[in-house]
């Protein structure tokens, strides 16, 4: 089909996008300046349906050009593959959809291809068909920085209209350029302050908690900055101290709980302390070789319980997983990058019958650069207008 101006189109109209799900009054806008600009990117908040939105622009693409519409829809890893197309399917949306991983070939023609980013950057794998799509679509294109090799593949795709779907832009100016150079400009931008205000989100309130040790093993050490901070987090990491309170925090907690980490040493830590401390409560520890299925049965389950405590490497989940019954974070891993912790919020905003707020607990310590990240994220959450308090625990 070759897609076209969709003004120019007779058919066209701006009429109501028959979901399952009715749109939010800022979802219809979306999809109507996606439609009428045909090219750009789209800032809106996690949880702010951004995957619904998406489902409406493409529902609305097929109603119009019909069976020989063609969209990739490329997303970061497999389980939001798994995600996007169960999603997909719960919306009722009217075109067809197939995944593309390395477990699943291209085999069947669809109106929509599902895509994670390994599969397209694999060795093996055939990138001429992406000449022939109509559509582009990228979630969590904050994810395309300059100089990453996605980038060539982006090359390959002819078509103009493409749009990309995130909560953040990276901080970086020259990534902003390279996703705005790749993409097309940012046409709509909703942040997560105006969701809470409005409504459609939960409430949000940080507890930081300061961790005062008795002593600084590294005081008087003469130690290179990059080295005295790996070893920094290696103490963090096996601190009896430090596991103890998150794991008392824990337990104490009356609904389900997200602990984030690193490494996966700090998660098999934190696992095995929470098994012993809270007996009562089912505990989960997920990295990479957790199954993309076992994954979504634990989510499932935390839908569905209220003593559901999960430790989960970082990377894995403070992207795209949506879990609505959840009232608890803890930032156990520290850091100052802004659009992880972004992320990472939004997976408690969803809103949920049981939750009044969510509450994170952000783990800070009084070592150098634990300290310094942490005024790193506090000027993040004045930013984002999240309120925060602070309480401080010394070591005995």
């Amino acid at each position: 089909m070759p897609v076209k101006n969709l003004q120019s189109d007779t058919r066209f109209s701006y009429d109501p996008i028959p979901l399952k799900l009715p749109l939010r009054d800022y979802q219809e806008e979306i999809v109507k300046k996606a439609l009428s600009i045909g090219r750009g990117t789209i800032i809106l908040a996690t949880a702010g349906g951004k995957t619904l939105t998406a489902a409406s622009l493409l529902t609305k693409l097929f109603l119009l050009y019909g069976s020989k519409f063609n969209c990739l829809y490329i997303v970061p890893d497999l389980g939001l593959v798994e995600q996007t197309s169960s999603d997909f399917s719960s919306y009722n949306v009217p075109f067809s959809v197939r995944k593309w991983t390395g477990s699943y070939e291209l085999k069947n023609e669809a109106n929509v291809t599902i895509a994670n980013l390994g599969i397209l950057q694999s060795k093996n794998t055939d990138l001429s068909w992406l000449e022939t799509i109509d559509v582009l679509i990228v979630d969590e294109v904050h994810k395309i920085r300059k100089g990453n090799e996605v980038n060539k593949i982006l090359k390959k795709i002819k078509t103009p209209f493409r749009f990309g779907f995130t909560g953040t832009m990276p901080e970086s100016l020259m990534d902003q350029w390279n996703i705005i150079g790749k993409i097309g400009p940012v046409i709509y931008e909703k942040n997560s302050y105006e969701l809470r205000l409005e409504s459609y989100v939960s409430s949000v309130q940080v507890q930081i908690i300061e961790l005062n040790y008795n002593e600084d093993p590294f005081k008087d050490v003469v130690i290179s900055s990059s080295n005295l901070y790996r070893e920094e987090q290696r103490f963090l990491v096996r601190s009896g101290f430090r596991n103890n309170v998150i794991s008392k925090i824990v337990c104490k907690l009356t609904n389900n709980s997200l602990i984030l980490v690193d490494y996966i040493e700090h998660g098999e830590l934190l696992y095995k302390a929470i098994k012993e401390q809270c007996p009562e409560k089912q505990c989960y520890f997920i990295r990479g070789e957790v199954e993309v299925a076992e994954r979504d049965e634990i989510r499932q389950l935390m839908e569905k319980r209220t003593d559901i405590v999960v430790v989960a490497i970082s990377k894995i989940f403070s992207t795209g997983i949506n879990i609505k019954n959840l009232h608890y974070i803890v930032f156990a891993c520290g850091g100052k990058a802004k659009i992880k912790i972004v992320q990472s919020i939004g997976r408690g905003l969803r809103l949920h019958k049981d939750k009044d707020k969510l509450i994170i607990f952000d783990i800070a310590d009084n070592f150098k650069y634990s300290l310094a990240h942490m005024e790193k994220r506090r000027a993040l959450y004045e930013k984002e207008k999240i309120k925060y308090s602070l309480k401080r625990i010394n070591e005995i």
